[in-house]
């Protein structure tokens, strides 16, 4: 064999060695992207699903404050101060937990829709921990609707002593024992926030 025929042997050998090594490399690299890609996708999942948890939990203490301004009651309604039929007082508190009301909703909206991508992803534990949530959510509103129906019969239907207070502090957030509502929405987000946390990290 020549010092030609080595020579182009030898290059033969080296170049093939060198598309199998650059083979090697390109998949290294794409294993690498694709896991990248798999971390960015959990963490951006988790940060938006942890944002309409947050969101939510705020609006809904936004709607449960204790304090309802004037200005929160339809145009010239002034409350105590006038002499309203109980359909009038009724109205009135449609129009204050109609507008406080709307964003929680718009709040669940989100949450939900984020909801279904975490489940996508981590499957029906956090889905189930997100409905508890939820459930909390919708409590509120069958508070707040028993509330509305108490005023429209002159307080008729809170008849029932320890009904009309746990409707009055599912409705108003405070630090007594008779709201239970705050605390159930503390523990299921403690809830939520064990499982997603270990998708926070971009690691």
């Amino acid at each position: 064999m020549s010092a030609a025929d080595v020579f182009t042997a030898l290059k033969d050998i080296f170049l093939a060695g060198a598309a199998a090594t650059t083979a090697f490399v390109a998949y290294r690299g794409l294993e690498k992207w694709k896991a990248e890609l798999s971390g960015r996708t959990n963490f951006e999942v988790a940060r938006q699903f942890m944002k309409s948890v947050y969101r939510l939990r705020n609006e809904i203490q936004d709607c449960r404050s204790p304090f309802v301004s004037a200005s929160e009651f339809p145009e010239g309604y002034q409350g105590a101060l006038g002499n309203y039929s109980s359909n009038e007082k009724g109205d009135a508190w449609v129009h204050v937990y109609k507008n406080r009301w709307q964003p929680v909703m718009d709040a669940v909206q989100e949450f939900d829709s984020a909801t279904l991508e975490a489940e996508a992803l981590w499957g029906t534990a956090v889905k189930d921990a997100a409905q508890e949530l939820r459930r909390l959510a919708v409590r509120l509103r069958a508070s707040i609707d028993a509330f509305i129906r108490n005023e429209y019969s002159g307080h008729q239907d809170f008849g029932d002593r320890d009904f009309a207070v746990r409707i009055r502090s599912d409705l108003n957030a405070s630090e007594m024992e008779t709201d239970t509502l705050s605390p159930a929405i503390r523990e299921a987000i403690a809830k939520i926030e064990d499982l997603v946390r270990p998708h926070l990290s971009r690691d």
